[in-house]
């Protein structure tokens, strides 16, 4: 695997829970796709002045160790499969002097015109230097707690009002968070999600609790592993809102699914799910909860619920 990144976790990219909060795992994660683009021929497939760029089908990420303010981490990796104008890669971000593995990535990729988001197939010389940067599958980066099936083709803002997902968040988009091409950058759709799930009080009822006042222990909610769906890319301006519910409930952890979507048309603009833990941030350990808890979890649960 070819060196893409290296850096460290910065003080002000750390969150409540005391580590690198995970929108900034995914934003240096960019950077290194930018680099492993450069590598394979395409340039500066994400510079303004470009005529291909490279978008973001599907996301998959693996948080196996976390990274406090100041740790020093660096980025491997390369392709694993390319068709006739897609591929995917396989990113690996370990800390800098123990080795140990911080996060995986996997991320399936198109070849588009950087405006109109029209795919077309590679240029010769993409498939000429491809060899010399793939790689075999990472173990450690394979789903382990989210399958991979087919996404949900029926997400609305009418049918979360029927399922009843609750709403944790909204807004508008800033220019801030654009990209070269004017569409939202891909650590965003991470950091809206993680920006707004404190608000999930079906999902995360130990915080609530705490912010109630009716509990002393310190709860925060801990992202293990995620797969993000981009469907449309948002602009500068535009407004969203996030429904969300629990597709299921493990003794330790629970899957949930958030539909982000357009509040004017109702469509979608990305949909995820994330297999997360309450974690007690005083003991800096998972929290594992009561019966009575586990029993509220488990009946709030939506089994027919996708990403």
């Amino acid at each position: 695997m070819r060196e893409l990144w290296r850096g460290n976790a910065n003080a002000w990219e750390c969150d409540e829970l005391g580590h690198m909060n995970v929108q900034f795992y995914l934003a240096k994660a960019s950077e290194a796709v930018a680099h492993l683009a450069r590598l394979a021929g395409l340039g500066g497939v994400f510079n303004s002045n470009t005529h291909a760029t490279l978008v973001a089908r599907q996301i998959h990420i693996k948080f196996l160790a976390e990274a406090r303010p100041g740790a020093p981490l660096f980025i491997h990796g390369g392709f694993t499969r390319y068709a006739a104008s897609s591929a995917e890669l396989t990113l690996v971000m370990r800390h800098g002097f123990s080795q140990q593995i911080a996060a995986t990535f996997r991320l399936e990729l198109d070849h588009v015109s950087p405006h109109e988001g029209r795919p077309f197939d590679w240029p010769k010389r993409f498939t000429e230097r491809y060899q010399s940067l793939a790689i075999d599958a990472v173990a450690e980066a394979l789903p382990r707690g989210i399958t991979e099936t087919a996404s949900d083709q029926q997400i609305s803002l009418e049918r979360a009002d029927e399922l009843g997902l609750e709403q944790i968040g909204m807004g508008c988009f800033s220019t801030a968070e654009m990209g070269p091409f004017g569409r939202i950058r891909s650590d965003v759709l991470l950091g809206r999600v993680s920006n707004s799930v404190i608000n999930f009080q079906t999902g995360f009822p130990e915080q609530a609790e705490y912010h109630l006042g009716r509990t002393q222990t310190r709860i925060g909610g801990a992202l293990l592993e995620t797969r993000i769906l981009p469907r449309h890319w948002p602009r500068a301006g535009d407004a969203y809102v996030i429904r969300s519910g629990l597709r299921a409930v493990g003794p330790k952890v629970r899957n949930l699914v958030h539909w982000v979507l357009d509040p004017q048309t109702g469509r979608p603009w990305w949909t995820s799910e994330g297999v997360a833990a309450p974690m007690d941030l005083d003991a800096r350990k998972l929290h594992q909860p009561g019966e009575k808890m586990q029993a509220r979890l488990e009946a709030a649960v939506k089994p027919e619920l996708r990403p």
